[in-house]
C-alpha cells in the first residue's frame, strides 16, 4: 500500500517536470530611440506612393511569385508537423479486426494442438506515453516555436519581395524617364547637324564644326541603346519577380507611370517597435525558443520511458458466437523502457542540443546588429538621397544656363562650337542624373520600410496563432 502511494506522488511530481532550460533572450545594448516621437507604420505602406501601376503590380507579386509560394508549402509543412506533436499529447486509440482460417500440424509440438479451425476477432486497443520528463511536451513546445520560425521567414520573403518590387519599378520609371531625355536630346542632335550642314554649303560654318556636331548626334545615339538595354534587363527582372511564365516573360508588357511619384514621409519613434516587428528577429527569437525546448527533449532521453497499454473486444472460433459475453478478451498493463547502456549516445545528443541553443543566441545576437545597421545606413542613404536630388535639380539648371551662353557667344563668333558641344554633352549628363537621383530616393524610403520590417503590428505572430487556434476549437 506505502508502494503504491509513493508511486502516485511520483508520478504527480514528475508529470509536471520538464529539463529545457529557461528561455531568456540574450540582453543587448540598443539605442534609446532613432527619434523622440512614436509612430505606426501600415503594412501597406507602399500605396503612400500613390501609384496605381506600382499597387497592381505588387498585388500580382504577392499572388504569383515562385519563391513566395514556396515559402507558403514550407509553413503549411511546419503546421503539419506541428500537428503531429499536438496528437502526441494524446493516447493513441485503434479498432482492429480479423478473420483467419489456419491449420496445424499434428506432428508440431504440441501436438494436441493440431487441426483446422478459424478464428475470429474484433478489438480496441490504446497506447499512451505518460510524458514524466516533459520530452513530448517540449517537443510540441519546439515544433510550435518553428511554425513561428518558418511563418515569419515567409514574411521576411514577402517584405523582400514587395521590396524588390517597388525598387524595379522606380528603376523602370526612372530609365524611361532618362530615354525620354536622350531621345529629346537625339533629335535636337539631329536637327542642329542638319542645320549645320546648311550653313557648311553657304561657308558660315567650316567642316570641323559639322563633324563634331556629326559625333554629337552619334555620341547620343550610342548612349541611348546603353539605355534600352538596361530597361530589358529591369523589365525582364521585375516580370520574374511577378511569378509570369516564360511566354509573358518574352513579350513582357508593364505599365509605368510617366513620372516618378512623390516620395514618403517617414514617420519618427522608428525603433520603438523594432525588435518586435523585423520577420527575421522574431524568426530568430522564436528559432531560439525551439532549440531550448529541443534542449529538453534530449535530456529527458536519460530517463525511462513508460507506457500505459490495453485492449478489450471479442474473439471466438466461430462468427455467430463472436459478439457473446463468452467471447470476451481483454488486456491491459504498463511498459517501461529504461536506458541502460548507450557508450555516450545521449550524452552527446545533449551536448549537441546544448550547442545549437547557444548558436541559436548568437544568430539572435546577429540579427538585432543587422537590424539597427540596416535602419541607421537607410536613414543616412536618405539624407544623402536627398541632397544628391536637389544637387542634380541645381545643376540642370546651371547647365541649361551655360548652354545658352555658350550658344550666343558660339552665334557672335566668341566662342568655338566645342564649347556648345561641351554644354550640351554636360546638360544631358544631368538631366539623366536628375532622373537617377530621383528614383534613388524613392529606392531609399523602401530600403528604410524593408528595414523596419515592413510594416507595423501591435500583435504578435504567437499571439495571433493562439487566437486562430482557439477559435478553431
Amino acid at each position: 500500500m506505502q508502494t503504491k502511494i509513493l508511486l502516485s506522488f511520483a508520478m504527480l511530481f514528475f508529470a509536471g517536470c520538464s529539463f529545457a532550460p529557461q528561455m531568456k533572450t540574450p540582453d543587448m545594448a540598443l539605442p534609446t530611440s532613432v527619434s523622440k516621437k512614436s509612430a505606426n507604420i501600415d503594412t501597406q505602406w507602399w500605396r503612400g506612393f500613390g501609384d496605381q501601376n506600382l499597387d497592381k503590380l505588387i498585388t500580382e507579386a504577392l499572388q504569383n511569385n515562385d519563391d513566395l509560394k514556396l515559402a507558403v508549402e514550407n509553413v503549411k509543412k511546419a503546421r503539419a508537423l506541428y500537428g503531429i506533436s499536438e496528437a502526441q499529447m494524446y493516447p493513441e486509440i485503434d479498432l482492429g479486426g480479423s478473420a483467419t482460417r489456419q491449420s496445424k500440424s499434428l506432428n508440431a509440438y504440441p501436438s494436441s494442438f493440431g487441426g483446422t479451425y478459424n478464428n475470429f476477432a474484433l478489438s480496441t486497443s490504446v497506447a499512451y506515453e505518460l510524458d514524466f520528463w516533459g520530452k513530448v511536451r517540449n517537443q510540441e513546445k519546439a515544433n510550435f516555436a518553428t511554425l513561428l520560425a518558418t511563418d515569419a521567414q515567409r514574411d521576411a520573403l514577402e517584405i523582400s519581395l514587395v521590396s524588390d518590387v517597388a525598387n524595379y519599378y522606380f528603376n523602370l520609371v526612372s530609365i524611361n524617364e532618362q530615354l525620354r531625355i536622350a531621345k529629346e536630346s537625339l533629335k535636337s542632335y539631329e536637327d542642329t547637324l542638319n542645320y549645320k550642314e546648311k550653313q557648311l554649303k553657304h561657308g558660315v560654318v567650316d567642316e570641323l564644326v559639322v563633324a563634331q556636331a556629326r559625333a554629337q548626334v552619334a555620341s547620343a545615339n550610342t548612349m541611348m541603346q546603353t539605355i534600352q538595354s538596361s530597361r530589358i534587363k529591369v523589365q525582364n527582372a521585375l516580370v520574374l519577380l511577378l511569378g509570369r511564365n516564360p511566354k509573358e516573360i518574352f513579350e513582357n508588357v508593364l505599365m509605368s507611370s510617366k513620372t516618378l511619384p512623390e516620395g514618403i514621409n517617414i514617420p519618427s519613434g522608428l525603433s520603438a517597435s523594432l525588435l518586435q516587428n523585423r520577420p527575421d528577429i522574431m524568426a530568430a527569437e522564436e528559432n531560439l525558443k525551439s532549440k531550448t525546448s529541443l534542449v529538453g527533449v534530449a535530456k529527458a532521453a536519460y530517463f525511462p520511458s513508460i507506457s500505459l497499454t490495453g485492449n478489450y473486444g471479442f474473439q471466438s472460433q466461430t462468427l455467430d458466437k463472436l459478439m457473446q459475453s463468452s467471447s470476451l478478451a481483454w488486456g491491459f498493463g504498463p511498459s517501461i523502457n529504461v536506458p541502460l547502456f548507450d557508450f555516450g549516445r545521449i550524452k552527446q545528443a545533449v551536448k549537441a542540443s546544448k550547442s545549437d541553443q547557444r548558436a541559436a543566441i548568437i544568430s539572435y545576437e546577429k540579427a538585432v546588429k543587422i537590424a539597427y545597421k540596416e535602419v541607421f545606413d537607410a536613414l543616412e542613404t536618405i539624407k544623402i538621397s536627398t541632397l544628391k536630388r536637389d544637387a542634380t535639380n541645381q545643376e540642370v539648371v546651371a547647365y541649361q544656363n551655360a548652354l545658352e551662353i555658350a550658344t550666343k557667344k558660339f552665334d557672335h563668333g566668341t566662342a568655338s562650337y566645342l564649347d556648345v558641344l561641351d554644354a550640351q554633352k554636360a546638360l544631358l549628363n544631368a538631366k539623366l542624373s536628375g532622373a537617377d537621383a530621383a528614383s534613388g530616393l524613392l529606392i531609399a524610403d523602401v530600403t528604410l520600410y524593408k528595414a523596419l520590417g515592413g510594416g507595423w503590428s501591435h500583435e504578435t505572430k504567437r499571439e495571433k496563432f493562439l487566437e486562430n487556434k482557439k477559435d478553431d476549437e
